[in-house]
């Protein structure tokens, strides 16, 4: 099979296309057959070596964490464990307990976009923050990936949702009330805010903790190093552990068919073209989701 591997940290040069045998389930896993994979940020963090201290690599690996597939002649889609090889491969071995079927009317690439980067939204929004109508939502980086996927988790459990972004009509149509140019505004006067949801660290978790109403909660994705600074007693900090079961990606889903949460696939790759995919993934002021169709 065709398998999406890196022999070494660097930019997306270092991806290469090699053939590698099938791999063989061990207890707790399936094979799926991959017709489509995400490209996530933790990709291009991991091959250029910024989480080695957290996800060590040995090389030989094929990177990619979701992937939308056949298994067992239906399909499914699911999360493979960062411990092992990905799912930048024509069959990817994933942990039996973070697969579930894909129910009829959500395609591949849909299916697929919505593992990572939709766990990584409704997880903080509705498990960890329990979104609800009155809240004041703020998401930064709305016309990401997580982004994207955040504004309409928000806005469709009855929260007003402002969000940082430069691409102010692509995010007044995921359901933003307000878009906030952060090159020109301070997304703080816009608070206080009952949850934020930081897809970014660094300063803008800093000040994103000041703009929280008392009693409010920040809910942290980014690995970005946060600078030192003062805490706040009055308010709740979560670092929420993103992890895929069955039942959580059977609820997306299920609101993805039912017209609650529009997947954002907005370009489409080909394993042979991975290296233009990791490019533009890397790039800033990234829109939607990017996946791979592998066959």
């Amino acid at each position: 099979m065709r398998a999406l591997r890196i022999h070494g940290y660097g930019g997306p040069e270092v991806l290469r296309l090699d053939d590698v045998p099938v791999p063989t389930p061990a207890a707790g896993q399936v094979l799926v057959k991959v017709r489509t994979a995400s490209v996530n940020p933790i990709d291009w963090k991991m091959r250029r070596g910024m989480l080695a201290s957290v996800f060590p690599l040995s090389f030989p690996r094929t990177l990619g964490r979701d992937c939308a597939g056949q298994m067992d002649g239906r399909l499914v889609a699911g999360v493979a464990d960062a411990q092992t090889d990905g799912t930048h491969a024509e069959y990817a071995l994933l942990p039996e307990a973070a697969v579930a079927p894909v129910p009829a009317g959500l395609e591949a690439a849909a299916a697929a976009s919505l593992c990572v980067a939709g766990l990584s939204a409704w997880i903080p929004l509705v498990e960890v923050a329990q979104v609800r109508p009155g809240m004041s939502v703020l998401i930064h980086g709305g016309a990401g990936g997580v982004g994207s996927l955040a504004i309409q988790i928000a806005r469709e459990h009855g929260a007003r949702v402002l969000t940082t972004s430069t691409q102010a009509d692509y995010c007044r149509q995921l359901g933003a009330e307000r878009v906030i140019d952060y090159r020109v505004e301070d997304f703080a006067d816009a608070g206080p805010f009952d949850v934020v949801l930081d897809t970014l660290g660094g300063v803008a978790h800093v000040r994103s903790l000041q703009a929280l109403k008392p009693d409010g909660v920040l809910v942290a994705l980014s690995a970005t190093p946060v600078p030192a600074h003062a805490p706040r007693s009055d308010v709740r900090v979560v670092k929420p552990l993103i992890q895929a079961t069955r039942e959580r990606l059977e609820r997306l889903f299920h609101v993805a068919v039912s017209g609650g949460l529009r997947p954002q696939v907005t370009k489409r790759y080909s394993l042979e073209d991975a290296r233009d995919a990791h490019a533009l993934a890397e790039a800033p002021h990234g829109r939607g989701k990017i996946v791979l169709d592998v066959s």
